[in-house]
């Protein structure tokens, strides 16, 4: 990642996290019935985040109970128990917008720690912002608590992207031997303003 600021103003991040928030809850959150979001609580974030479970109501059906969205803070440990008792299928972890890289790293591990010490046991979806952040959870990884906890989830999801193609790929993530190893199963041609608009929207400097 380059060391500036973003390229874009706010009006287009927002526009931007729309448009990936459409595929995200069309294809990361496909064939789950109840979905728990968990969003760092800037605007950015929060607008991909609704944008995600909002296209995920659209696929899935306008129903009661479809899904959550939750916000990271101080109480993220209280958040993970709500996530834990109740009948979500999925949580997924929407860390990025504007904040550093570093701090989603520390965001997400204190996520995942609150999860695991929830005893939450049902699948996992990540936004690529935290996979880059993590260092393709390396960072989690090198916890092993963590990583036992990850690796006995029924199912982790990623997305990422190939902007050379035009692609989002759709991924099934399978943690052995301490690394991550991605499987697609469906991708995505995206437009050429989507393109632009990634190309574009880089994190904030460190």
């Amino acid at each position: 990642m380059s060391g500036k600021a973003s390229l874009l103003p706010l009006s287009e991040e927002l526009y931007l996290r729309s448009l990936t928030g459409r595929l995200v809850g069309e294809h990361l959150f496909d064939g789950y019935r109840k979905v728990a979001v968990i969003t760092y609580p800037d605007r950015i974030c929060a607008g991909m985040a609704t944008a995600a479970l909002t296209s995920f109501t659209y696929y899935s059906g306008y129903k009661d109970g479809v899904g959550v969205v939750y916000t990271y803070d101080e109480n993220i440990g209280e958040t993970a128990k709500k996530i834990s008792s109740s009948d979500f299928e999925v949580v997924y972890i929407s860390y990025g917008g504007e904040q550093k890289l570093s701090t989603v790293n520390e965001a997400t591990i204190k996520t995942f720690r609150a999860l695991m010490e929830a005893g939450y046991k049902k699948a996992l979806a990540i936004h690529v912002r935290v996979w880059i952040a993590t260092k393709q959870l390396s960072t989690v990884l090198s916890d092993d608590k963590i990583r036992r906890w990850l690796e006995g989830l029924p199912e982790i999801r990623v997305f990422t992207a190939d902007l050379n193609v035009k692609k989002f790929f759709f991924n099934r993530v399978k943690i052995a031997d301490g690394k991550p190893a991605l499987t697609p199963y469906r991708e995505v041609l995206l437009t050429d303003e989507h393109v632009d608009l990634l190309k574009r929207s880089i994190p904030p400097p460190e």
